[in-house]
């Protein structure tokens, strides 16, 4: 793989990535007239997806959280500077995970979604 096909993989993940923050209807089929009826969807900012993940994710419910000074959404920052122990991961509850499309867990120990594709691509 030359490093501008593996660049361009990746800006295609991460894109997907952040895609599913805009999705609406949590899975719904919408026909094209149904889709033809929507008013356009502004994008969103860097800003305003932090925003969304760190609103709507549950690390802090997990079995593996330890009480620190992280606010969580790891699936976007990445590995935890005080998670060490996997003692179980709910990342497959979060509505961040379900929204997003994401399928990995244990982001806290693991690393960010976006870290997790790159290794996946370079395999």
């Amino acid at each position: 793989m030359t490093r501008r096909s593996f660049l361009k993989s990746l800006g295609t993940g991460v894109v997907a990535f952040f895609a599913g923050l805009m999705a609406f209807g949590c899975g719904k089929k919408e026909t094209p007239k149904e889709e033809a009826a929507k008013p356009e969807t502004p994008e969103m900012t860097e800003e305003q997806k932090k925003e969304y993940v760190f609103a709507n994710c549950i690390c802090g419910k997990c079995p593996s959280w330890v009480e620190c000074d992280e606010k969580g959404g790891f699936c976007l920052v990445g590995k935890s500077q005080c998670i060490k122990e996997k003692k179980g991961c709910i990342c497959p509850e979060c509505p961040v995970t379900a929204k997003m499309g994401l399928k990995w867990g244990y982001y806290c120990v693991a690393g960010s979604a976006k870290s997790l594709m790159e290794a996946e691509a370079t395999g």
